[in-house]
């Protein structure tokens, strides 16, 4: 696929405004196994840097937010009783319940995290609905602003290849950071 091929897809999606790169970022929230970083890269290219901020940053706190409120209507089903019994969710869910919203807050600001796994260990916690909405307001704009700009650097690959490369490490960094903050908080993955 040649450039002009690529910039013709961004103008077919331009053309229908900002509901298809919303609704693209909340469907990622939904369902996590699809490209967050991809996603916000291509929506920031098509909108622009602020504007392509804003409706990520909105796409995936409604879906996040959304699957957090399906998450606590099934707080009491069998699968989720069941999940609630490992020793890591557990041990979040204890730490939560006596730190506070901060940990929480930390976890949500890195891109990385595991979004699906935070929102039902929240919702198996005390944690109110309207704090965790404002935990989740706040640290995804962190998390989408960085992932952001960081996305719209790499895309420079060709224009200025070290600061590309130098992006790119960073992404690295940031990745092992927050796969260690996950860890310091969730304990070992393994059960």
């Amino acid at each position: 696929m040649s450039f002009e091929q690529l910039e013709e897809w961004f103008d077919l999606f331009r053309q229908f405004g900002y509901i298809p790169g919303f609704v693209l970022i909340y469907f990622r929230a939904i369902i996590p196994i699809l490209p967050l970083t991809l996603y916000v890269i291509l929506i920031m290219h098509t909108y622009g840097s602020i504007v392509g901020i804003i409706i990520c940053w909105l796409g995936i706190v409604s879906g996040t937010f959304t699957m957090f409120l399906i998450f606590k209507r099934l707080v009491n089903t069998k699968k989720m009783k069941q999940f609630k019994t490992k020793r890591s969710v557990q041990r979040l869910i204890s730490f939560i319940d006596r730190q506070g919203l901060i940990p929480l807050f930390i976890l949500l600001c890195f891109p990385f995290t595991p979004n699906t796994l935070i929102n039902v260990v929240a919702s198996l916690s005390h944690i109110k609905t309207k704090y965790y909405f404002i935990v989740l307001t706040l640290s995804k704009l962190i998390s989408i602003t960085v992932l952001g700009i960081m996305g719209r650097e790499v895309t420079t690959i060709f224009t200025n290849p070290i600061r590309a490369i130098v992006t790119i490490l960073f992404f690295i960094i940031l990745w092992f950071i927050s796969k260690r903050v996950e860890k310091h908080f969730m304990g070992s993955t393994k059960e």
